[in-house]
């Protein structure tokens, strides 16, 4: 869940980087076939009823002192990933124990920038990230725990995940991954 919370944010800053692979885990897929998978039944605006209840998080101030304490597990509720840069809190995600299928992205006041639509627990799954609007902006396939292809809205390779990171075309991880994330 984390790396996917970790991606998610990464696609917020829109780095394009192309490249053809084949993926593992029983299936092969090219870039141009988990394309096709990744957008098949794609849902391109959420309606608002879907996400209303995310607009602003509902536990901010409680919220706001687990990042401070460093504490981002609530017991059977919730855990969080905050996102800093250069130290400065810019964003954090909420994953509910209780919700499973939906992660939002608030800025460092508590308001929604952002949500992710996960398909199912199982691979492959389907990752849809939608802006506070309910656009659609990025699509993942993530194929297994180790490898996941990241679309624009358009269709266009955003990035390729292997393990935990982030791979160019030359299999080298982009020097502009700035952003850190604190774990438990």
């Amino acid at each position: 869940m984390i790396k996917n919370i970790v991606l998610s944010f990464f696609l917020l800053t829109s780095f394009c980087i192309a490249q053809e692979e084949t993926l593992q885990a029983g299936i092969k897929y090219t870039e141009a076939s988990a394309r096709i998978e990744a957008f098949d039944n794609v849902q391109n605006k959420m309606p608002k009823d879907f996400y209303r209840d995310f607009l602003k998080d509902p536990n901010y101030e409680e919220n706001k002192k687990m990042i401070e304490e460093k504490k981002l597990t609530l017991e059977n509720q919730r855990s969080l990933c905050p996102f800093y840069l250069k130290k400065i809190l810019i964003s954090y995600a909420v994953a509910y124990n209780d919700e499973q299928t939906i992660v939002p992205y608030y800025n460092a006041l508590g308001s929604l920038i952002r949500f992710d639509v996960i398909s199912n627990t199982d691979y492959p799954r389907k990752i849809y990230g939608y802006s506070r609007y309910g656009n659609l902006l990025s699509v993942a396939l993530e194929i297994s725990n180790e490898e996941q292809f990241v679309y624009n809205e358009n269709g266009k390779l955003i990035a390729h995940w292997q393990n935990n990171e982030m791979k160019d075309k030359e299999g080298k991880i982009p020097k502009i991954l700035k952003l850190t994330r604190e774990t438990n």
